[in-house]
């Protein structure tokens, strides 16, 4: 049966009372709330094309998948294969969910474990911690009654050197959600940790209303899968560890949980040991739990702290910085890497040069590179459509060799095109990572105020460390005083960019200047402020770059490069077009009709004169 098939045959039979518009079954009342104490209607809708539902509710919120709506009715209905993870073109991610019957109650080697680190077998039982066949502890994560996630960890003192095996590990394919969601109220703080058993020694302490990360610090996919259910508390107070790991965590999960309602932890006590200060803090509530018992821990919890006012530094605390540690999106082209040093956190970088010239373009592959390299990226782009912008995406990414092409018959013209299965795995590739600013969304206020706006949610909320404004014209386009508003959405990105360590590119236009004269930073054209608080200017001189700013090493080489018109690729011509990016290449063959065998797409040199 196929998706629209199954959600109706659902419907007939436990909802009953709905209606079908614009692709959605929408419920005349919620089953799990109905519609509250306000008896709201029409606010339970499925996809008639995937399955997925949710409650619009606030106080209801509730949400997933077609498989776990069954599940909560105790219903099954087969759908097929092909069909459930299908919306339009794009996959949705679908998690297994781990088998409860597996796990028995903790172990008598469990609970001494857990004794061993102050936490008693009430606490236990509170957050359900059972063990595994092979008596390993097994820590639950549970969302509205339904176990969804599970980490496993042995129960005894971990020795790197007696036991190579990992000491934690998480059931495959399950969806990370926070430690103990369940147990808490919308109504009290929240409390994060990094750890199972740092939430577990608050709430032994007397802080009940705590939850942990499922996945230590350096993964914070949880965020965008719980943001619904984070978004119901008014202050949230972050209690991570106090190593280097942890505070990088906390101060990203302040910005993007946002300034305005969080609290973080003091300074941890000193870490006490038989009655023996151990020359160091105290690395986490664990810690504090077993150094100073529960009205320790519950004094330290009871001092947290507002997050730093923004804009607003105490000097003597602010951190000295080794440049060399500072992460860096390259750029791939080697010349210009070696002169900027790659696009720093927190700062602008102005993209000039004059219409046709390659602005879009070396923007385009720009983010595809941060893209290749680990992080996530979001455009703005006031000139191209969604398809279109999309189009031009597909081709960077794709290698020239796999290019075909397509003549239109009304004029002879061939065009370049990527192969719909190579298109698939670049799309599989892409997803999640590359966010574009949806160009028809009506929003209350100006554009770039929307535009900034939706930056701000990428970046909060997927963690997006790269940004494209292409272009500024289109941002200040009918707004009176133009030079003043270039000067206010130029200085607005900067702001956003330190706030987020992140990097923005701003493309903008040149002055008219005449033909034989040498571009430098003040023949941007506009207010001068926008390369005044640019930390790098460049020029795109068909197709060869010139840099003319560089505020942190100074170098401002003119770096010679070529054009690939199949693939709207620009590259260094002394080191070539070396770029393989990360999609699934595993089985592909060249296409027969390669555009690459075209005289017109032939790769032109940047000496050369030629149209983009």
């Amino acid at each position: 049966m196929n998706v629209k098939d199954a959600v109706v045959a659902f419907a007939d039979k436990h909802i009953v009372e709905y209606s079908v518009r614009n692709g959605e079954l929408v419920a005349k009342e919620c089953p799990f709330c109905h519609g509250g104490d306000n008896h709201d209607r029409n606010t339970f809708g499925i996809s008639l094309y995937n399955g997925v539902w949710s409650c619009k509710r606030g106080s209801c919120g509730k949400s997933g998948t077609f498989k776990a709506l069954m599940e909560d009715f105790n219903d099954f209905i087969e759908v097929d294969e092909d069909a459930k993870t299908i919306f339009g073109n794009k996959k949705v991610k679908v998690w297994d969910r781990p088998d409860e019957t597996q796990y028995g109650p903790a172990t008598d080697t469990a609970r001494a474990y857990f004794a061993s680190r102050c936490i008693s077998e009430e606490t236990m039982a509170a957050f359900r911690i059972m063990s595994d066949s092979f008596g390993n502890i097994v820590f639950p994560f549970y969302r509205d009654g339904q176990l969804v996630y599970v980490k496993y960890r042995k129960p005894k003192a971990y020795n790197r050197k007696e036991d190579n095996s990992p000491k934690e590990w998480q059931e495959s394919n399950t969806e990370p959600i926070l430690f103990n969601m369940d147990g808490v109220s919308f109504n009290e703080p929240l409390f994060i940790t990094e750890g199972e058993f740092d939430a577990m020694s608050l709430y032994e302490a007397g802080v009940t209303n705590v939850v942990s990360v499922p996945c230590g610090c350096n993964n914070l996919e949880w965020v965008n899968l719980c943001w619904d259910w984070l978004e119901n508390f008014r202050m949230i107070v972050l209690f991570g560890d106090s190593d280097e790991p942890g505070m990088v965590m906390m101060q990203t999960l302040v910005k993007r949980l946002g300034e305005d309602r969080c609290m973080i932890a003091p300074m941890y006590p000193e870490f006490i040991m038989n009655d023996e200060p151990q020359g160091r803090i105290c690395k986490d509530a664990n810690e504090i739990l077993f150094s100073y018992g529960r009205a320790g821990l519950k004094d330290v919890a009871d001092h947290c702290e507002p997050a730093p006012v923004e804009g607003v530094l105490n000097l003597s605390a602010v951190p000295c910085v080794d440049p060399s540690s500072i992460p860096r999106i390259y750029t791939r082209i080697p010349e210009l890497d070696q002169a900027i040093g790659g696009f720093g956190e927190g700062c602008l970088t102005v993209i000039s040069g004059k219409r046709g010239e390659g602005k879009s373009t070396i923007s385009g592959t720009f983010l595809l590179n941060g893209v290749e390299q680990g992080y996530k990226v979001a455009a703005y782009s006031g000139e191209l459509s969604a398809m279109q912008f999309r189009d031009w995406i597909m081709a960077q990414a794709c290698e020239r060799k796999f290019m075909t092409y397509k003549q239109d018959i009304r004029n002879g013209k061939n065009y370049a095109m990527v192969p719909y299965d190579v298109q698939e795995r670049i799309k599989d590739w892409l997803d999640e990572k590359f966010f574009l600013f949806d160009n028809s969304f009506v929003d209350q206020g100006t554009m770039v105020e929307s535009v900034i706006k939706r930056f701000t949610m990428c970046a909060r909320r997927y963690g997006c460390k790269l940004f494209l404004v292409d272009n500024l014209m289109m941002l200040t386009n009918g707004i009176e005083e133009e030079l003043k508003q270039q000067a206010k959405i130029t200085a607005a990105l900067k702001q956003f960019a330190g706030r987020f360590k992140a990097h923005v590119i701003l493309v903008a236009h040149p002055r008219k200047t005449p033909a034989n004269q040498t571009f430098n930073s003040e023949d941007v054209a506009g207010s001068a402020a926008i390369t005044n608080l640019a930390d790098i200017v460049m020029c795109i001189e068909k197709p060869n770059i010139r840099v003319t700013k560089n505020r942190e090493f100074g170098d401002t080489p003119y770096i010679h490069c070529s054009f690939d018109p199949s693939t709207r690729r620009i590259f260094q011509t002394s080191y070539g077009d070396r770029t393989v990016y990360g999609w699934d290449h595993a089985g592909l063959s060249e296409p027969e009709d390669r555009a690459a065998d075209l005289p017109a797409f032939a790769v032109q040199d940047g000496s050369e004169e030629m149209p983009f």
